[in-house]
Formats: C-alpha cells, structure tokens, sequence
C-alpha cells in the first residue's frame, strides 16, 4: 500500500502546488464551508515547512547501506552494540522480515527478526550514535565462533570514537 503523505521532495512540490491551487479556487468562490479553507491552508502551512526542513532531507548512509546490502527472509546473525559497558550489546540469530528507518533525525535502522527457534517478529533497533556499532554475518554464526575467528560481515558500522577534550 502507497503511503498517503508525500515522502521525496518533488511530491511535496507537487502537493504544495496542489493545494495553493484548490486554496485560492476556495477563497475565489468564497466557500468556507465546515472550515475546509482554513484546514487546507493549515495543511499547506505543514506542507512548507516539511519541504523546507533540512534535517528531513539529510542523506541516511547507514541506512541506505544496511537496505541494499541485508537480503530479507534469509538466516542473518546481527550484533548490535548500543554502547560500552554491561548490556550494551545484543547479538541475534535470525531471518530478518522488514528493515524500517528509526525515525528523524537519526540515521540506523529497525529490524523485524524472527529469532532462531521462534515464530514471533521481535523489533531490534540500532541508531547511529557515539560508542554504537553494528555489524551483519550470512547465515547463523555462534557467538563464540566471533570472537576467535571473523568471518566476513554483509555489513559492518563501526563505532564512532568519542571526542576527547583534554589532549
């Protein structure tokens, strides 16, 4: 199903066009109706400024990365480092279902696994952010096998190191 809001730029041109053309035939005619005119120019208000916001527009390299490269419905082993420290990392076995964008402003992504052994879609999220890492292995790959040998990943973001301000 098509989503019912615009989502490139071009689409919220052509929709903003849309509605300043059904706005000014409105206030043309003088139809004020039930508010109609007022909840259009509420909407092209909205309209305005999606199409002029910056952060919206932001290229998602992360994401896009994780997209093109993660084949879905096939075993996958994810591990996901959130951040230093005990239980900051998440390791899953699984076939990932859907890969969904976590949300403005941040880059990364949303998995919908189904984990070995389960029927259930389990939502596993990972954000681009100081001390976070993913990493993506072929085929169901034990935990343990990771930390003696490394196989090669589908998809491997490393960690961004933390500034430091005392050197």
């Amino acid at each position: 199903m098509p989503y019912p809001y615009p989502q490139t730029r071009e689409e919220y041109r052509a929709a903003i066009l849309a509605n300043i053309c059904r706005l000014v035939a409105q206030v043309e005619a003088d139809q004020n109706e039930y508010g109609s005119a007022e909840s259009l120019a509420r909407s092209l208000h909205h309209d305005v400024r999606e199409f002029f916001d910056e952060t919206r527009w932001k290229p998602n390299p992360v994401y896009d990365g994780i997209t093109a490269r993660v084949p879905l419905g096939q075993p996958l082993t994810l591990l996901i480092v959130h951040h230093d420290g005990p239980n900051g990392r998440c390791f899953v076995q699984g076939r990932v279902q859907a890969i969904h964008h976590p949300g403005r402003p941040s880059d990364g992504a949303v998995f919908e696994v189904v984990p070995k052994g389960c029927r259930n879609v389990r939502r596993h999220r990972y954000a681009v952010m100081v001390g976070a890492a993913l990493t993506i292995y072929p085929g169901w790959v034990e935990e343990t096998r990771l930390e003696h040998t490394r196989p090669l990943p589908l998809y491997d973001h490393a960690a961004v190191p933390p500034v430091r301000y005392d050197q």
